[in-house]
């Protein structure tokens, strides 16, 4: 594709032309890749069908995290460890293997069998299915991707109605913890609770905890900006609920 090729020139162009491309390291660019990730996932939040230009900023969103990807495979390619090619032809390898309902004679019907079956094949290189997850990732994606893992163990619950159970459960607990101990204790488990909760709507826990407190800080900006000595606090609350809604 010639407009790939074409980015590719460009990277290699300015890390032999720019100051600050030719200076960087995989280590001084890590934040830039940490910041890139996060706003793709805040664009990702953002999202709206009706909204062409929200569409806009995913599509330049996603550009800026290739940017990372090809900075770090030029990096590489540099001191003779591997280029750009080289990391496609590895994602192509992996995606063949994981997927042998369509590159090769198994049978898979539906989605859950297809991620027992890609969690089996990743099994085959580790000790454990877990083995993968990294953890320097946010706690509610770590908790997530460990629920997605359990499920090829039959380490889950039949439905959303009984995560829901559990998770009620869970809450209970929480109110009968006496010490602060138990109850930081039983927190931890009803937000692990909550996360798997989402797995059984479909739900990004991340993705939907972003929208809240988008919504909640969008809401508290209003009350902000129309109160005054005499304002009823809850009703100035409802009001920027309602035209939330509207």
């Amino acid at each position: 594709m010639k407009e790939f090729d074409k980015l590719v020139d460009i990277i290699s162009q300015l890390r032999e032309e720019c100051p600050w491309d030719k200076e960087q390291t995989h280590e001084s660019l890590s934040k830039h890749l940490i910041e890139e990730a996060y706003e793709l996932l805040d664009s990702l939040a953002k999202l709206n069908n009706n909204n062409q230009e929200s569409y806009r900023s995913l599509s330049s969103e996603l550009g800026d995290l290739l940017l990372q990807i090809l900075l770090h495979s030029k990096i590489a390619s540099e001191n003779g460890y591997f280029s750009i090619v080289e990391v496609v032809d590895s994602l192509n390898e992996k995606l063949i293997k994981r997927h042998p309902h369509v590159f090769g004679d198994v049978s898979l019907d539906s989605p859950k069998e297809v991620e027992k079956q890609w969690e089996k094949i990743k099994q085959e290189d580790k000790q454990s299915i877990f083995d993968d997850i990294n953890k320097n990732l946010p706690a509610i994606t770590t908790a997530f991707k460990a629920q997605r893992k359990a499920e090829s163990l039959n380490l889950s619950y039949k439905n959303y109605e009984e995560a829901l159970e559990d998770l009620i459960s869970e809450i209970e607990e929480l109110k009968e913890a006496s010490s602060n101990d138990e109850k930081k204790y039983e927190l931890g488990d009803v937000l692990f609770s909550l996360v798997n909760v989402s797995r059984y709507i479909e739900a990004d826990p991340e993705i939907q905890l972003k929208k809240s407190t988008e919504r909640f800080i969008n809401r508290a900006k209003y009350v902000e900006s129309n109160k005054d000595d005499n304002s009823d606090i809850e009703k100035l609350w409802l009001e920027a609920k309602k035209d939330e809604i509207g």
